[in-house]
């Protein structure tokens, strides 16, 4: 009994491993890595989860890579401005994607990083491709902020919250790869004389069984 638990325990850890998302993601810094023009397709943040001395200002979503031009993406490159009422405050954040009314799933979770009161210039964003285990469908990405002292929530936001973050078409890499070519051929008036030659030669041959079996 101990023997199959234990077999079933490993094989459950095994599909689970199997099934868990694989993700690349690079990060991104407003304060070490600040941008030569301003951002100008950064939409601000009208409503938001949750939030308090810490809240998002502004958001910007990008979705790129349709191998098989299906309009469905497996890269996304996501930059946002968070603000605080306080002259500098060190937090990190965490990024998860749900599918339908299934639990989500994180993805990504940030260094730490510093938030200087209301500056611009403290943006953070993150690029990521989605490597495997996301099939192909419509999907929530959520966001939330930690205080990077205490691991306390200061911020969340999500598609419930803002239209650009919800219903983002997205599959993995792998299945983007994948392409169904159908290949049809036409055999024309070759192919009509081969068909002919064919059963020309099968019947000679059923013929000269034939002949065969009578002379024995």
């Amino acid at each position: 009994m101990k023997i199959f638990l234990i077999a079933s325990l490993l094989f459950t850890s095994i599909v689970l491993a199997e099934q868990a998302p694989v993700v690349q993601t690079e990060e991104f810094y407003g304060a070490i890595e600040p941008k030569s023009q301003p951002r100008d397709s950064a939409e601000l943040v009208s409503s938001q989860s949750f939030s308090t001395d810490v809240w998002f200002h502004s958001i910007e979503l990008e979705l790129s890579g349709d191998v098989n031009d299906n309009g469905f993406y497996h890269q996304l490159y996501l930059e946002f401005d968070a603000d605080t009422n306080r002259s500098s405050k060190a937090v990190f954040a965490e990024f998860s994607l749900q599918r339908g009314n299934r639990p989500e799933q994180l993805f990504h979770t940030s260094s730490i990083f510093t938030l200087y009161g209301q500056s611009r210039d403290d943006w953070f964003a993150i690029d990521t491709t989605l490597e495997a285990n996301y099939p192909t469908d419509y999907y929530t990405l959520i966001i939330r902020i930690y205080d990077a002292t205490s691991g306390w929530l200061l911020a969340e936001l999500s598609g419930y919250d803002e239209p650009i973050l919800d219903l983002l078409p997205l599959e993995d890499i792998q299945r983007d790869r994948q392409r169904v070519e159908v290949i049809t051929t036409s055999g024309g008036s070759f192919g009509i004389f081969a068909l002919l030659g064919l059963s020309l030669l099968l019947w000679r041959r059923r013929m000269h069984v034939s002949s065969s079996t009578q002379a024995g």
